[in-house]
């Protein structure tokens, strides 16, 4: 009998790092193509550890030799599924002081005011700021500030703005880019807001039957236009000729294929300089409610990253997400 429960417990344990291997593939070459393997992608990512809180207790009871096959299945759950970053890049790097500090937040409307922005400004004081998602008659910010406005979507600078591009998507405004007049020498800066999954989950998710396989075909579409929007974005920001950076709400995971892509060209802040899971984003899609990386600092080679982190929680949605950078 000890025997028989000793196997059924392998092929219980070995059947779950198969299926998390299968998760992380879905995640890779399938996420934002596939409409379930989308619904995993953006989906809560922590209900991949559950069977841990069966398999971990019968591994130290009844099969202890188990417990390195379950250390695997951790590693897998925290890193490529979970994200944990640890900026390796960055070890052995030269310490220089920062020399650029960007910040990037989507203040989700009304939820963040103009009077407590402006305090994050005064205590992270970057050198300049991506804001999504802003309302447009409500937002003042004290006059040494440059401002740049496109609809939603602000670009704040401590340094003079010498031009202003902007990129439509349809009629609405989901990309300005500025030329920073910064000490270390002009900059590019574009501010980004891409469209969200939420869309295309949304139609396929149902509270009653788990999926509505009657709106994939829509849910594809919306899927596609990502796609679309990312390639022309992308290409419109790469004809600048200033070095770059861009910062945002991608709506986008690191692990998706949208964004290996069209962005892992770029540098990464959090990935390279940031440590843990870099969560900017609280989401809540029907009964689940999880945290999610979706906000970005991207640059060109000539930035370095030296630090990212997340800021305080002002009321949106969203944190901010703050980079130090020295130019090489």
């Amino acid at each position: 009998m000890e025997k028989k429960i000793r196997t059924f417990y392998q092929c219980g344990l070995y059947t779950y790092i198969l299926a998390l291997l299968i998760v992380v593939g879905l995640f890779r070459f399938c996420g934002d193509r596939w409409w379930f393997a989308t619904v995993l992608l953006y989906g809560p990512r922590w209900i991949y550890a559950i069977p841990m809180a069966i398999l971990l207790p019968a591994a130290v009871f009844w099969h202890p030799r188990g417990l390195p096959a379950l250390g695997v299945a951790a590693l897998i759950i925290v890193f490529p599924i979970m994200g944990l970053n640890i900026p390796w890049q960055s070890w052995g790097q030269p310490d220089r002081p920062a020399e650029l500090r960007v910040l990037t937040y989507n203040v989700q409307r009304w939820q963040v005011s103009s009077q407590e922005f402006a305090e994050l400004l005064e205590a992270v004081q970057p050198d300049v700021a991506a804001v999504q998602e802003c309302a447009p008659s409500r937002w003042t910010l004290p006059p040494q500030w440059h401002v740049r406005r496109a609809q939603t979507s602000l670009v704040v600078s401590k340094h003079p703005i010498l031009d202003v591009q902007r990129w439509y998507r349809n009629a609405e405004v989901n990309g300005i880019y500025c030329v920073i007049d910064a000490p270390t020498g002009k900059i590019g800066f574009c501010c980004i807001d891409l469209l969200t999954p939420r869309r295309a989950l949304t139609m396929v998710l149902d509270r009653e039957t788990v999926f509505n396989l009657e709106n994939v075909d829509s849910a594809q579409g919306k899927i596609a236009n990502r796609w679309q929007e990312s390639a022309r974005l992308a290409k419109w920001a790469g004809n600048f000729p200033e070095p770059k950076i861009l910062a945002g709400d991608f709506n986008l995971t690191v692990d998706s294929p949208i964004y290996g892509k069209y962005w892992s060209p770029y540098q990464n802040a959090f990935s390279r300089a940031g440590f843990g899971f870099g969560h900017t984003k609280d989401t809540k899609i029907n009964i689940f409610r999880y945290p999610s990386r979706i906000d970005h600092i991207l640059s060109t080679p000539g930035f370095r990253p030296v630090r990212c982190w997340t800021g305080p929680n002002l009321g949106s949605d969203h944190l901010p997400l703050i980079a130090d950078f020295v130019l090489e």
